[in-house]
């Protein structure tokens, strides 16, 4: 057949048919919308005399996402969810939250997220949707890395200051260590 020639497309641009959600070991079905972001906490800081700011500092990180899911019927829950409901075994647990693309690539890892919220949508001529909104404790970059790590924690300061003062003195009577 003249003019047939198919083509491997490479697409440039990861779109959400690509990317697989674990909460926990387990990959999320039927997730219609998962939302995640880091806000940073900035806050202006001023002065007396001037309206202008100062300062910007980041005083809180709050590593949160959200899952967007069709809500199952009994038959459903018992087909595809063994029998549970997912906001029950979120309720007071811990979990790490992976987002994984087409390639395998980890974009982002949430730790120590657990479920700050749960709603429901019930809207007319449509599935009813179930949303759960997540507070995490760190975000880890694809190596590992914390990226809420910024090198300003005033107690680790504190700790290695201590540290230091302690072997400069030797010990807590004030005497010069003994060789």
């Amino acid at each position: 057949m003249p003019g047939y020639s198919p083509a491997q497309v490479a697409n440039s641009v990861l779109n959400g048919n690509a990317v697989a959600i674990y909460l926990g070991d387990q990959v999320i079905m039927f997730a219609q919308t998962v939302g995640h972001q880091l806000p940073m906490g900035a806050e202006q800081l001023y002065g007396i005399g001037t309206s202008k700011p100062q300062e910007i500092q980041q005083l809180r990180m709050s590593p949160q996402f959200s899952l967007d899911n069709f809500a199952f019927t009994q038959a459903g829950l018992k087909l595809l969810a063994n029998g549970t409901t997912l906001s029950y075994i979120l309720a007071g647990n811990q979990f790490t939250m992976k987002v994984i693309d087409n390639q395998n690539f980890l974009r982002f890892v949430y730790v120590g997220a657990k479920c700050q919220n749960f709603s429901e949508s019930i809207p007319a001529n449509a599935p009813i949707r179930d949303t759960y909104t997540f507070l995490a404790m760190d975000v880890l970059n694809p190596q590992g890395q914390s990226i809420m790590d910024t090198g300003e924690n005033a107690i680790e300061a504190l700790v290695a200051g201590a540290l230091t003062a302690a072997s400069a003195v030797g010990n807590n009577l004030g005497l010069p260590p003994q060789a």
